[in-house]
């Protein structure tokens, strides 16, 4: 009996010993597939991979890191990547090189780092590359190098830098003559006028306004019209003092401003050698012209007052210089003042039209180019007094800013967009519509009730419109903080549409592009202006076209004036045209017959254009 329980405990255990041996087997087996798994996904792997000792010298590196640089695994293995990965200007000496040594503790292998390498080829080309220090065994040390090609990424990111510095001057500059823009030269001069002492704030101001200078523009081109421009601000530079704030604001429009000045004498002759400057013939394409402009000039004799209100003052001796037969330079005077009685009484005009119903609207198309059709239209205010004179938007929309009545405006142009949509719609055309909306709209705190009960009244859903946000609004650093912020992402939730307007003049863009909640963006004219003649703007704008695709955020652009520039957007994915090449803007009834015949329509060329305007 004692046999055979020994002999039945014998078997036991050898079956016991054999289940723990085929366990052993299998745990082998799974070890063995795991070892060529990880040597698979090593070797397979995008990035590349790089196994160093602690002397940096090459153990085994991966097929993406050798096809990477260029060289067979052969031909690194035992050699330190510091050898042969570096341009030769950048280039450690070969006793650097032999002393390196890896430092377990180093910062180095908390970061990333990215460096200019070199191809066995000899191409260049930007590395990314991050480390770490493992142990295969105990107590030995190695370092694994984790790198890829990220070259195309910094082409990437320096033309967005690019874009963003251009930008940034851009937000304060004029594009063409490099002048301070008027945001830009408001801020600046008001500095000024608002320093402590009365004596700091004393400033003298001229303004500069060219004489018949559409009629050189009509015979000779805008390409001539622009180098007289450019000829009138080196002029200022040239007879401007050293702190003279010098800007162009805006077509034909100059402005100097000179801290220090007193009186209109000093003032006076430094206008006369301004004007001299300005009068001196150019030669411009094989023609002689010679310029002539109306200077108007003004004081801020330290009393307290804005730059504003001292171009306001500058303007009315402007106009005084530009009646027959007066003097080309006029300073503003009381005589003059009187007269400023009559602006003020102009605005009262325009108060009362506002109150009355009397601001109109116009409405100008836009093309979706992949089809030729009309897509869109933005509406646009318009204000005639009783006198049957045609006030332009830039003259009296400051006088609804001054007496805080945008949203008035801005309300009425939600009113009559929802109308002009329904209509459309009504006849079968499903365009949608768009209106402005300044920051004091979005502020308003009945600007979402008003615009829903607008959009309630034409049976209209909210897709139907478009709100467009100057990018002006979003000044400043809380961006996304701000009420106009708020405000956009209420109205997206609701189901508005949003672009960004006059993208590319403010300080929004590229820096808190991202961060709003815009449905898309409207180039600027002046980002379209030069896309098809000058590099520069088209590298700027194909990376903000790029930026905006990337972001998932739509794009149009407004200033379309010749089937070039049509052409080369639609090329680089912006499908929506607006601007004087496709239509102007037009009344109500208008724009109904424009669509109803479903004309096609035709951009002229450049040529065609100019021959035109010839």
């Amino acid at each position: 009996m004692i046999t055979f329980a020994l002999l039945r405990t014998k078997i036991t255990a050898a079956r016991r010993a054999q289940i723990a041996l085929e366990e052993i087997e299998k745990a082998l087996d799974d070890v063995a597939a795991d070892e060529a798994i990880f040597r698979a996904v090593a070797q397979h792997a995008n990035d590349g991979l790089l196994y160093q000792d602690m002397e940096a010298r090459i153990i085994w590196a991966n097929s993406s890191y050798c096809r990477t640089m260029g060289y067979d695994l052969e031909e690194i293995v035992g050699r330190k990547p510091q050898e042969f990965c570096f341009p030769p200007q950048q280039k450690p000496s070969r006793k650097q090189i032999e002393a390196f040594r890896f430092d377990p503790n180093d910062d180095t292998f908390k970061t990333f780092h990215r460096h200019p390498n070199i191809r066995k080829n000899g191409e260049r080309f930007w590395h990314e590359f991050s480390q770490a220090v493992v142990e295969p065994r105990p107590g030995e040390q190695r370092v694994v190098l984790v790198s890829r090609d990220v070259t195309q990424q910094v082409q990437r990111e320096s033309e967005l830098e690019d874009a963003k510095t251009f930008l940034t001057h851009a937000a304060d500059h004029d594009a063409l003559t490099g002048l301070l823009n008027r945001a830009a030269f408001l801020r600046r001069a008001d500095e000024v006028l608002g320093r402590p002492s009365a004596r700091d704030r004393q400033m003298g101001l001229i303004c500069i306004d060219l004489d018949h200078f559409k009629a050189i523009n009509d015979s000779n081109g805008h390409a001539v019209g622009d180098q007289i421009l450019i000829h009138v601000a080196e002029a200022m530079k040239a007879a401007g003092s050293g702190d003279a704030i010098n800007c162009r604001m805006g077509g034909d429009e100059f402005v100097m401003a000179i801290p220090g000045i007193a009186d209109f004498d000093t003032l006076q002759v430094l206008a006369d050698n301004l004007l001299e400057r300005i009068r001196t013939p150019i030669d411009v394409y094989e023609t002689t012209l010679t310029c002539n402009a109306s200077i108007g000039l003004a004081l801020g004799e330290g009393a307290p007052i804005t730059a504003e209100d001292l171009i306001r003052s500058a303007d009315f001796a402007l106009y005084e210089a530009k009646v027959p037969g007066a003097p080309s330079i006029a300073r503003y005077d009381a005589d003059l003042h009187e007269r400023q009685v009559h602006e003020n009484a102009m605005m009262e005009e325009f108060v009362d039209a506002l109150d009355n119903d009397g601001i109109t609207f116009q409405h100008q198309p836009i093309l979706d180019g992949r089809t030729g059709k009309i897509r869109s239209f933005e509406t646009l205010a318009r204000w005639t007094r009783t006198n049957g004179e045609r006030v332009p938007p830039d003259r009296f929309l400051p006088f609804a800013a001054r007496i805080n009545r945008m949203t008035d405006v801005d309300f009425a142009a939600v009113r009559a967009t929802a109308s002009l949509v329904a209509d459309l719609r009504a006849r079968g055309h499903k365009i949608l519509g768009a209106f402005n909306t300044s920051s004091e709209a979005l502020a308003h705190p009945d600007f979402l009730t008003r615009l829903e009960e607008e959009a309630r009244i034409a049976n209209l859903s909210p897709d139907h419109m478009i709100a467009e946000v100057l990018e002006t609004t979003f000044f400043g650093a809380d961006t996304t903080d701000s009420v106009a912020a708020a405000r956009i992402n209420q109205l997206r939730e609701k189901g508005y549409t949003v672009y960004l307007d006059d993208f590319g003049v403010g300080y929004a863009g590229l820096a808190h592009l991202g961060q709003l909640n815009v449905s898309g963006v409207k180039l600027d004219r002046s980002l379209i202006a030069n896309v098809t003649s000058e590099r520069s703007a088209r590298i700027i704008t194909t990376s903000i076209l790029r930026l905006c695709h990337t972001l998932g955020v739509g794009t149009l652009a407004e200033g379309i004036e010749t089937r070039e520039q049509a052409e080369f957007l639609l090329k680089h994915g912006c499908y929506r045209l607006q601007g004087f090449g496709i239509a102007r803007p037009m009344s109500r009834a208008a724009l109904i017959d424009f669509v109803e015949q479903g004309a096609e329509i035709t951009i002229l060329s450049e040529h065609d254009r100019f021959a035109q305007s010839a």
